[in-house]
């Protein structure tokens, strides 16, 4: 009996509709799994460190791995490819709370909330250490444009800001007042007043934001990271910081992640860090499951994915 490997959890009611709808398949929970089985196994339901093996195994049967992650950057690309195993992400369900983040970390600075709280545990003077401003007319430049791109430069256009994306080409995208390629951003670097980082990570983007970026800005833009730490040579960005080419830099993916509790990032006064969480959503089992839901169902019918299927070539 084939298979599936549920190593993301499920509610009860998932699984039963899973157990109900397809009588042939077998679900089993990694630590149910065993080793006379894992050739077996011909569906993934999240990453587990089972996966190498399955890999590493001249009669593997796997073919279809679901992720509940939007970057697969982690996974062993290119033997997922040479075996010739589909694989889907979830793109699309953090763009919403990723979006809001960016916005979050954009008003908590220019609208002074983060001066106000460091001086109500401190000082507590009747009185702010800055002037506050508007985002109304600044300008966003967003690299990357897909889910997560275009909700934020959805939002940032309802505060009036203008919106530039940066993507592999060029070419347009919803929501963006102008999109650039990826090789051709000197200019629009000169005018930004807020950078957002919103990549995968390929070797492409690898310390894509390092001094040769940094030393392109003219406006002392605030860097907001949401999309992975090792797009950012992090040595290089606080040395922009400590030159003032950065006014602020809120972080919530780092390399190396998790930081130290002794990382000097932490008592940057003009550093945010937020420990990964700017995807975090309510409910988030529910969300995910009819991703794989309607693509195990479409893998079952003609061996195809329905939706989210990662290129493992470009590694998105």
């Amino acid at each position: 009996m084939s298979i599936v490997l549920m190593s993301q959890a499920t509610k009860p009611e998932q699984l039963q509709q899973l157990v109900t709808q397809y009588p042939t398949w077998s679900f089993k929970t990694p630590a149910e799994l065993t080793p006379a089985e894992m050739d077996q196994v011909v569906v993934m339901y999240g990453n587990h460190p089972l996966l190498k093996q399955l890999l590493a195994s001249s009669t593997s049967q796997l073919k279809f791995l679901q992720v509940i992650s939007a970057g697969v950057d982690y996974l062993p690309l290119a033997d997922l490819k040479k075996a010739g195993v589909l694989v889907a992400n979830t793109s699309g369900i953090h763009a919403d709370a990723i979006s809001e983040s960016v916005l979050a970390a954009m008003l908590t600075v220019v609208r002074g909330y983060h001066s106000a709280w460091i001086n109500q545990t401190g000082a507590r003077q009747w009185s702010l250490p800055q002037l506050t401003e508007t985002l109304t007319n600044q300008q966003l430049l967003i690299y990357g444009t897909g889910e997560i791109g275009q909700a934020t430069a959805a939002k940032a256009q309802a505060f009036g800001m203008h919106v530039i994306g940066v993507n592999t080409t060029g070419h347009p995208a919803a929501h963006f007042d102008q999109t650039v390629a990826l090789n051709a951003t000197a200019e629009v670097l000169k005018t930004a007043n807020f950078i957002v980082n919103a990549l995968p990570l390929t070797p492409t983007t690898h310390h894509l934001f390092d001094h040769k970026c940094f030393d392109q800005v003219t406006q002392q833009p605030m860097f907001i990271n949401v999309g992975r730490g090792p797009a950012v040579n992090t040595a290089d960005l606080v040395a922009a910081l400590d030159q003032h080419q950065l006014s602020w830099a809120a972080l919530d993916v780092t390399e190396p992640e998790p930081l130290t509790a002794t990382d000097p990032l932490w008592q940057r006064p003009d550093v945010l860090i937020t420990p990964h969480v700017s995807g975090q959503i309510a409910h988030f089992r529910a969300t995910v499951f009819p991703i794989f839901s309607e693509n195990f169902s479409q893998f079952v019918k003609n061996g195809q994915l329905d939706r989210n299927q990662v290129d493992l070539s470009r590694g998105y």
